[in-house]
């Protein structure tokens, strides 16, 4: 795993692409993400894994959004990254899982060659207050031992909350 000091290495001379990137959100060992402005949520009670489920589009107010129990938000960070060497995960950071926030349902680790901002799960277990811009969770890198030449070059990269795209492997 790549330490803090590896962290900020590897953004400046190139080889790790986070942005925007501030020094300030490196810690000992990962780096902390932050929320975009916008939430997606499902609008359907039930989901269908075989289509394409429709969502609505919330815009966190300056002012912070509440957050109620037993819904699914979909969130973009607002970190831009992209990894050609090492493998990223993320997780949930433990000041905002210790108010009952979960920050991805699934999924945590990434793929080689992702390139993009990241979309996460984003549940509460009590009506929590959130505000763009707040430090939600902590990305990681995990140096690759081998051969690195199969890349992710799928429907996730890029910007922009994604909502799931479950369905497309029925289209096979």
């Amino acid at each position: 795993m790549y330490s803090g000091e590896e962290i900020i290495r590897a953004v400046e001379s190139g080889e790790l692409v986070i942005k925007p990137f501030s020094k300030e959100q490196v810690n000992p060992n990962s780096y902390n993400l932050t929320l975009a402005g916008e939430l997606l949520v499902y609008v359907a009670d039930v989901l269908d894994c075989k289509s394409e489920n429709a969502t609505r589009k919330i815009t966190i107010p300056d002012e912070g959004y509440v957050l109620v129990p037993n819904t699914l938000y979909l969130a973009e960070t607002r970190e831009y990254t992209e990894t050609e060497n090492c493998v990223p995960q993320i997780s949930g950071r433990s000041s905002v899982g210790r108010i009952g926030l979960t920050v991805h349902q699934s999924s945590g680790c990434g793929s080689l060659g992702f390139k993009g901002t990241w979309t996460l799960g984003i549940t509460c277990v009590t009506p929590t207050k959130v505000y763009k811009g707040m430090e939600v969770g902590q990305i990681y890198f995990f140096p690759v031992v081998g051969d690195a030449n199969i890349k992710y070059d799928g429907h996730y990269n890029g910007t922009g909350v994604k909502s799931s795209q479950v369905q497309r492997q029925f289209e096979k």
